[in-house]
């Protein structure tokens, strides 16, 4: 341990499509080579496809063969030359059915050498693909069929039938093949690997999944066989009642029982409980011995077929049991059956186990990073809304109450007979006193008509004055009670969404991923690592544990696995840790950035003022994001740049959290919109993520921003409204690609709102780039300045990408 290496790998570059054909096809001869059960396998496939290319269900569509092919991982070769063997044997109406499945078949075979991964016979493709795939082949078999016999009911019905069945068959099929349980684990081996006790609800969910997929299989294979006799010998029986033994032997009398019922379903609903009551009854005594079990298990079988069918019902399954317990004894003899585990020293395989579990808990329980993150932001988040926030302690201020009053009385005056003597006093009772009566108003109390006459009594319509100025006062602070309510319950709302998104967020970075965890498996066990535990954990800030026997550590420490698993995944992994118990190793890592960011900036306030209402701002959270943001603060002066100062710090404080940005403008749109006065800002935020490169502008009423490749030049613009103008946010978020040696560039709408507006902008983004960055953001910034249109105040970001 003490010599073990943590060294930076480099990804190894694809190689051509023909050296990665040759290594597929060298992959498939080792793999055929070095499996014993290889050629069992490829045959039963071969006899699986030859019979689903011959089975119809209905309207004459015979989708079990597409399905198949279309859904197998492996051995799909020997499937598809079954397939083709099959259809062929049916005359020329075969031919499209053979057609079909090898168009299915080179599709999937062309999409594995695309990934630049396809190795051996493993076809790596998600199921939708599978599925999609299908249906391909099946509409393929549809349209030959409408051109050769025309439109009509019949052929439309068959038509649809192949286009429908053979993606659903495939979903079907897919349980058996993805849970991840080989051959030889299911046959030989003496775990009870159909345990759901112990298991994680996504495990149990593939263990359910491959019961039932497993079952259809046999339901259909049971099908297929229905019309096959041999000197009279139902083959299907024979099958059913061989398969039914085999279950009960090894998984016990519940899964006999299901098995039995099911794989002859297809040929007999009455005798299929024949077969059930076989394998629920050779289950049971499997226990004293493989005769016992044998003999029980007929003598159920013979007994309700008797009672079900008589004579007939007996000669029917009788022989057809007897010859598939002949073929089974040699096969017994070998098959494992499902028992605890009792071992009184754990083995490797459980040793490795143990270690990697107890560090998944921990890691599962310690990791809390959005929420926690977000607890320390929501904190930072008040203290910046509250320095924006104006008072709220009363629901009208004084200016409000006295713009009531006046108004109300000058309603009132306009209307009166008496104007005139107001007119020759130059006194207008109300008005003169408003500054009285508002403070009294604010005071919460209401007023009468000797408020109004305070210091005149020749107003002979107080009282209607002074009850209209307190029903509008009730109005307008019934008014302003509601809209707080309201902007209060959309806050809370809003705060509980994010603290759920920042539950999901980690919630995802807890659960193990069983694709991840798949291809690690593979990745360890070409490098020799086998029999160990394998744990991956996130969506995206991937977390990796792997243990097993390693007596020196050179397998595990190996700087070839460590760049294999870098290349297949597409990441590049962190410094590891290594533990060790005796002859264990146990490694820990995660991912780590594979980008990094340089950033400039430039700014001037506009020709009348002398503070910007701009606001720019960057930072690098702690769960490897990069943000840059130009605020831009509507009007001028202070008010513009308190606002956008405001939007700056709220999302400083709130982006480290990794919170979702459409919650973040909701709730900054509220806090604007909640100010007194009219205010708003534009949004122009850049976040690129370090770990994966995936790179979104999120824009509202921000200026375009640009990409700059080379001599090439993506432009990115938005047409939305500013935040806090409207009273639901305007914004679009926007994926952008960028590569390490991309510059990223951001502007105000000062320098440009387009390019027409500033052709002298897409001469420079063109040119080469100046090395220093602040050279190149000032140098944009003074060519704004003289091509300027507009006094607007102006700001520049320059970013480059680098790789880590």
């Amino acid at each position: 341990m003490e010599n073990m290496t943590k060294e930076r790998l480099k990804v190894d570059e694809r190689g051509s499509l023909f050296s990665r054909a040759k290594e597929w096809f060298n992959g498939a001869l080792r793999e055929r080579s070095e499996d014993g059960l290889a050629l069992f396998y490829d045959l039963t496939l071969f006899a699986v496809g030859f019979l689903f290319s011959r089975c119809h269900l209905l309207f004459g569509a015979r989708p079990l063969a597409l399905a198949l092919v279309a859904v197998l991982p492996v051995g799909v070769w020997s499937a598809l030359f079954g397939v083709a063997i099959g259809s062929l044997t049916m005359g020329a109406d075969g031919i499209i059915f053979a057609a079909s499945a090898t168009v299915t078949v080179f599709l999937r075979a062309a999409l594995a050498f695309g990934d630049g991964e396809g190795r051996g016979s493993v076809f790596r493709e998600s199921l939708l693909v599978r599925m999609s795939l299908a249906i391909i082949g099946g509409f393929l078999v549809a349209i030959y069929e409408i051109l050769i016999s025309s439109l009509t009911e019949a052929s439309l019905l068959f038509g649809l039938s192949m286009i429908i069945l053979p993606p659903i068959l495939t979903f079907v099929f897919s349980g058996a093949f993805s849970a991840g349980i080989g051959a030889d684990e299911l046959i030989f081996s003496s775990d009870n690997i159909l345990a759901l006790a112990g298991k994680e609800e996504k495990e149990k969910y593939n263990l359910i999944f491959f019961r039932l997929s497993g079952l259809m299989l046999l339901f259909f294979v049971g099908l297929s066989l229905g019309g096959v006799d041999i000197f009279g010998i139902s083959l299907s029986y024979v099958f059913a009642s061989l398969i039914t033994l085999l279950v009960a032997k090894r998984f016990g009398a519940l899964h006999g029982l299901a098995t039995g019922f099911v794989s002859a379903l297809g040929i007999s609903g009455t005798l299929s409980v024949s077969f059930a009551l076989a394998g629920l009854c050779a289950g049971i005594m499997f226990g004293f011995g493989t005769g016992y079990a044998l003999i029980a298990g007929g003598a159920a079988l013979c007994a309700w077929s008797s009672y079900a069918g008589g004579l007939s019902g007996f000669l029917s399954t009788m022989p057809e049991y007897v010859i598939a317990s002949s073929l089974a004894i040699p096969i017994l003899k070998s098959v494992g059956k499902s028992t605890p585990i009792t071992q009184s020293t754990a083995d490797p395989a459980t040793t490795s186990e143990d270690m990697v579990g107890t560090m998944a808990l921990a890691y599962q329980n310690k990791y809390s990073g959005c929420v926690d993150s977000l607890e320390c932001a929501l904190s930072g988040m008040s203290a910046v809304m509250r320095d924006f926030e104006q008072s709220t302690d009363a629901l009208l201020s004084p200016d409000d109450y006295r713009e009531i009053v006046t108004r109300v009385a000058e309603r009132f005056c306009l209307g009166c007979g008496e104007e005139s003597l107001c007119t020759r006093e130059s006194i207008r009772p109300a008005i003169k006193n408003a500054d009285i009566i508002s403070k009294k108003l604010a005071a919460g109390q209401k007023i009468s008509d000797t408020d109004i006459n305070t210091d005149t009594e020749f107003c002979q319509i107080s009282g209607e004055i002074a009850e209209a100025i307190n029903a509008e006062v009730a109005k307008r602070e019934a008014q302003g009670f509601y809209h707080q309510s309201c902007n209060s319950a959309d806050e809370y709302e809003l705060i509980c969404r994010l603290l759920n998104s920042a539950r999901l967020t980690d919630d995802a970075e807890r659960t193990v991923d069983d694709s991840l965890t798949a291809t690690l498996t593979e990745i360890l066990e070409r490098h020799g690592f086998t029999g160990g535990t394998i744990r991956a954990f996130g969506e995206r800030r991937r977390h990796f544990l792997v243990a097993g026997e390693d007596s020196d550590g050179s397998k595990i420490t190996s700087p070839d696995l460590r760049r294999d698993i870098e290349a297949a995944l597409g990441i590049r992994l962190g410094p590891a840790e290594f533990f060790r118990r005796e002859k264990m190793v146990l490694m820990e890592c995660e991912v780590r950035p594979k980008l990094s960011v340089q950033i400039a900036t430039a700014a001037r306030a506009g020709d009348e003022n002398e503070v910007s209402g701009d606001t720019i701002s960057s930072l690098e959270s702690s769960d490897d994001r990069f943000f840059a943001l130009i605020s831009d603060g509507m009007g001028s002066g202070e008010v513009a740049k308190k606002t956008s100062e405001f939007v700056s710090r709220f999302l400083s404080a709130a982006l480290v959290a990794g919170a979702s940005k459409e919650i973040l403008l909701h709730i900054l749109n509220h806090a604007i919109r909640a100010r007194r006065e009219e205010c708003s800002a534009t949004v122009d935020l850049f976040e690129l993520d370090l770990l994966s490169g995936e790179a979104t502008i999120l824009k509202s009423g921000a200026a375009p921003s640009y990409v700059k490749r080379g001599s090439s030049i993506f432009r990115i613009r938005s047409q939305t409204a500013p935040i806090g103008l409207l009273s639901s946010i305007d914004s679009e978020k926007i994926k952008v690609e960028v590569r390490p040696g991309d510059y990223v560039v951001m502007l105000s709408d000062g320098i440009a709102d387009s390019m027409e507006d500033a052709p002298w902008l897409l001469l420079m983004l063109g040119e080469s780039a100046p090395e220093n960055l602040t050279e190149y953001a000032d140098k944009i910034l003074s060519e704004a300045q003289k091509n300027a249109k507009t006094g607007d105040d102006m700001s520049v970001i320059v970013m480059k990408i680098d790789e880590a």
